[in-house]
């Protein structure tokens, strides 16, 4: 008997190469909302591993990012529910992308990741998130989840210009 304290982890049920989404029954692995949800998992887990190397007001808006990101998942896999991500969420995305942008200098060349560890790790996130985004379009999600869309796609940017904030010597003070 399972302790509510200690719930177990492995369940055994996905050995077969499938797994349960909600309301949804068994489905594979493979299915385009399990793909999805397991991009868009990962480029939670890269913001946090950023996160975790981030001082207080990045820190503060990369933990909004990941939250923002568990609310698309949401939308993913519960289809048929209201969208929990709506046009204010796009809206928040453009303005701290305006913000972040207006402190940072943009390199004119091509970027190539590492300049900083902090920088990299939001590189990385970026690509996933890049590829969390294809996944989403490949599925045909435009249509049912617009705004999960447009916020991946600002997310993306987003962490393009907080990459080159965090790169340091690209950064300008605030005022």
């Amino acid at each position: 008997m399972a302790d509510r304290k200690n719930p177990p982890v492995s369940t055994r049920r996905g050995d077969d190469g499938t797994t349960t989404l909600f309301g949804s029954g068994r489905m594979s692995k493979s299915d385009a909302p399990i793909i999805i949800l397991g991009d868009v998992d990962e480029a939670n887990s890269f913001i946090g591993l950023a996160r975790a190397d981030a001082e207080s007001e990045m820190a503060e808006l990369l933990i909004g990012l990941q939250r923002l990101l568990y609310r698309i998942m949401g939308d993913v896999a519960m289809p048929g529910e209201e969208n929990a991500v709506d046009e204010s969420d796009v809206e928040y995305l453009d303005a701290a992308l305006k913000e972040w942008r207006d402190r940072t200098e943009i390199p004119q060349e091509f970027v190539i990741p590492g300049e900083t560890r902090l920088g990299a790790l939001l590189d990385v996130a970026r690509s996933v998130t890049r590829r969390a985004e294809r996944s989403l379009v490949v599925a045909g999600y435009a249509s049912e989840h617009p705004c999960a869309l447009k916020a991946v796609n600002r997310l993306s940017d987003l962490l393009f210009v907080v990459a080159r904030n965090a790169d340091g010597k690209n950064s300008l003070s605030k005022g």
